[in-house]
Formats: C-alpha cells, structure tokens, sequence
C-alpha cells in the first residue's frame, strides 16, 4: 500500500487515478460497442465473427476491470 505525506498528495494521487480509470473505461466501453456492432454486421453476411467476438469482448472486458482497479483503488 502506497504511503502519503499529506493528504493533498494523496487526494492527487486517487484523483489521477480516477482519471485514467474513467478514460480506459470508456475506451474500453467503446470497444465492446464496437465488437458488437461489427459482430451484427458480419452474422448478418452470413460470415464467421468468431475472430471479432472473442478477441474484442476479452480487450474489452480487460480494459472495464482494470478501470474498475484504477476507479476504487485496490
């Protein structure tokens, strides 16, 4: 666990942690959008989204937990 010398430090330190947990979670966000809009579109040309669905849920569902860390501090 990371020691403070004033709260103000640690008040900046969460805060920029929150900030970087709130952008990785949108991008996140927007890539598990992305993978599904792309998913639709290739299920409906009757072709194969194995490929899409797998690996852009799992970066997806990678970058939603990692700013789920970063947001509340574990």
């Amino acid at each position: 666990m990371k020691q403070f010398d004033s709260p103000a430090e640690k008040e900046a330190y969460y805060n920029k942690r929150r900030n970087r947990g709130l952008i990785v979670g949108g991008i996140g966000a927007i890539v598990l959008g992305l993978g599904f809009l792309i998913q639709y579109v290739l299920y409906m040309q009757g072709l194969s989204f194995n490929v899409v669905m797998y690996t852009l849920t799992s970066i997806g569902i990678v970058m939603v937990l990692y700013a789920a860390v970063e947001i509340f501090g574990w």
